[in-house]
């Protein structure tokens, strides 16, 4: 045999008996990789309803082949930020210093407050311990995650700004010879100009030019053309009437987008073109990345517009249609990069649950325009996000590897509420906070202002006091909204519609459900005054963060806090909330996962937050930090 023969057959078999670690790792993806998926404000309680009705089968198929958690506790707050805190890092707020959604800066005079979806974790998160440890990390839309705040995995995306907001603009169209067309117009083309109020650059103007394509002796306009100079481009946007178009925008080497639609009858005398925010996204990773997200999947799409449906200008559909394009380009998104950079850890997030259930969440007769019609129309809304959750943990299981391991989680549940508080009007009329002429608060005179979240609040004291006079004005907060009282209001509607509401729950065989509205029903006819505040903890409590309050109130059950000095108590315009006590049912958010290192079809026992960044660590086999204070979930591992 030739040599060189010889030498080509030797290659050949050992390529087939020992193949290369490439081949090896592009045919079975990278072995323990970890898919972590956040749904903001899903139910444990509701999501398993949905499973057992059979509306949620991918949900269902997970469940099937892994395992899924009793519940799953949050932090305290039961809040967004310092939940999806705990859910990174396996850290209380106390450690992680996410305390609340928003907080007192102990830098700064006592009314200014900080945003906690623009601050670094104090612990590190998932994703920096996993990157220090070499691992390939990837977070989109991950609260916590900011690549401005703190260290960002090797390929981040987040919420950039909002440009503009979104607008219903009437048009004008009126004749015009000034355009360069090719399109045959059976009408004399027409003009309107739309102007885009942008906060990154100067007001831009897009030109948008009507033209009548029929052929039928009757002026039609149904095509158009939008433009940045009056040259019908192959760049530009052509729609029809009532049809979806988008056009991007950019500003100072940034990219934004909007999408629009564009309303009217076939003479142009009555126009209007209702269009979305104008937003953009953050993105950070490798030279180039940016540019191929932006590329392959277009610019960061308005993730909801509750306002415009709320006053007409769009139609649910329409809106159902917003959410879902968001959510859509979130998990493309995702999947891209887990497809073609193979990170060992994934993490994305979803908030249309979260935000579909504080605007449409109806199930309590004391809750503002609670009818029974009313409230089943809500339902429908709030199952829609669920299902759309649900076609994501289908798209990421389609995409998953023998090898990889799947986590969906949430950072909280959601419970309806009827009535908002102020605490800070409690502070006032108690001496306790000052304002000015203006009505601002004035920090040099208060010894107590009250920063509020949903149904939580921090009460921070003055650190200009004495220690003697701070704790007199901790006792006198304590006291204050211990015993603060609600007179009970009796009303016949809201008693009408919990028996309807018992009544449907037997009819259809939902016993829990019924125990559960004849004891609402049993405790508000025979209830008496009712305190609407609960002391989470106050300045005795160790180890406090300096962004926590001195003392944390929680809402009790249907009860929300606000910042504002209004009436001590009103109906309130969010009909969600979440922030208090996370041991209460509705508050308890999920956990279900699978993967070759998790058992399957089984089920444990209820979890905490805390738990789910120590597994995630043995999962991808790294040490832990110190820090945690969750456990690992041995009983779900094989």
């Amino acid at each position: 045999m030739n040599k060189h023969y010889f030498y080509i057959v030797i290659i050949l078999i050992g390529s087939i008996v020992f193949p290369s670690s490439g081949n090896a790792e592009n045919s079975t993806g990278k072995e323990n990789m970890v898919v972590l998926i956040s749904f903001d404000g899903m139910r444990n309680d509701l999501t398993k309803e949905f499973v057992k009705d059979g509306r949620l089968p991918h949900i269902k198929s997970l469940m099937e082949n892994g395992i899924a958690a009793k519940d799953s506790k949050t932090v305290t707050p039961s809040l967004t930020a310092p939940s999806h805190a705990a859910i990174s890092s396996g850290a209380a707020p106390s450690e992680t210093g996410m305390v609340s959604n928003k907080w007192q800066d102990p830098t700064k005079e006592l009314a200014n407050g900080e945003s906690a979806f623009h601050q670094p974790l104090d612990k590190s998160p998932l994703w920096a311990e996993a990157k220090k440890n070499g691992k390939t990390t990837a977070t989109v839309l991950f609260p916590g995650s900011n690549p401005d705040a703190g260290e960002q995995a090797d390929y981040a995306v987040y919420y950039g700004e909002t440009w503009a907001e979104s607008s219903l603009d009437t048009l004008q169209f009126k004749k015009t010879e000034s355009w360069k067309h090719t399109e045959k117009s059976f009408s004399p083309v027409k003009e309107a100009i739309v102007k885009l109020p942008l906060k990154k650059a100067k007001n831009k103007e897009i030109y948008i030019l009507a033209i009548d394509t029929s052929d039928d002796g009757k002026t039609n306009y149904n095509r158009f053309i939008f433009s940045e100079n009056r040259s019908a481009d192959s760049e530009d946007v052509i729609v029809n009437a009532d049809e979806w178009g988008s056009i991007p925008v950019e500003a100072d080497g940034e990219s934004a987008g909007f999408w629009f639609k564009l309303r009217t009858d076939a003479s142009l005398e009555e126009a209007k073109m209702y269009r979305t925010a104008v937003t953009s996204a953050l993105i950070e990773g490798p030279e180039g990345f940016e540019e191929e997200l932006l590329s392959e999947y277009g610019f960061f799409p308005v993730q909801d517009d509750t306002e415009a449906f709320e006053k007409k200008w769009i139609t649910r559909e329409e809106y159902e249609e917003i959410g879902s394009r968001f959510v859509h380009w979130a998990t493309d998104v995702s999947l891209y990069i887990k497809d073609k950079y193979q990170p060992d850890l994934l993490m994305f997030y979803t908030p249309q649950i979260d935000y579909e259930s504080h605007h449409f969440l109806l199930t309590d007769p004391r809750q503002p325009g609670y009818s029974e019609k009313k409230s089943k129309r809500h339902s429908e809304y709030i199952e829609w996000a669920y299902k759309l959750a649900d076609d994501v943990v289908g798209q990421t299981m389609d995409s998953l590897s023998e090898e990889d391991h799947l986590l969906v989680v949430s950072d909280h549940g959601m419970e309806p509420v009827h009535t908002i508080l102020a605490p800070n009007t409690l502070l006032k009329e108690a001496g306790l906070l000052k304002t000015d002429k203006k009505g601002k608060v004035d920090e040099k005179k208060s010894k107590a202002m009250a920063v509020a979240s949903g149904s939580a609040a921090q009460i921070y004291l003055n650190e200009d006091l004495t220690k003697r006079e701070k704790e007199m004005a901790a006792d006198q907060v304590v006291k204050l909204f211990s015993e603060y009282k609600i007179k009970p209001e009796f009303k016949t509607k809201i008693l009408k519609g919990y028996l309807t509401d018992a009544g449907d729950s037997l009819a259809e065989g939902k016993f829990s459900h019924f125990n559960q509205t004849a004891k609402q029903f049993s405790n508000y006819l025979f209830r008496k005054k009712e305190n609407p505040y609960q002391i989470a903890y106050d300045t005795k409590k160790e180890n406090k963060h300096p962004n926590q309050g001195d003392i944390l109130l929680l809402g009790a059950r249907g009860f929300m806090m606000g910042s504002s000095l209004t009436d001590p108590q009103m109906p309130t315009i969010e009909l969600g909330s979440h922030g208090g006590n996370p041991e209460r049912k509705e508050l308890k958010a999920v956990f279900f996962a699978q993967g070759p290192s998790f058992k399957r079809d089984s089920r444990i026992d209820s979890i905490t937050t805390l738990d789910i960044a120590p597994t995630v660590y043995k999962l991808l086999e790294i040490p832990a930090p110190d820090f945690l204070e969750g456990d690992v979930l041995e009983e779900a591992l094989k």
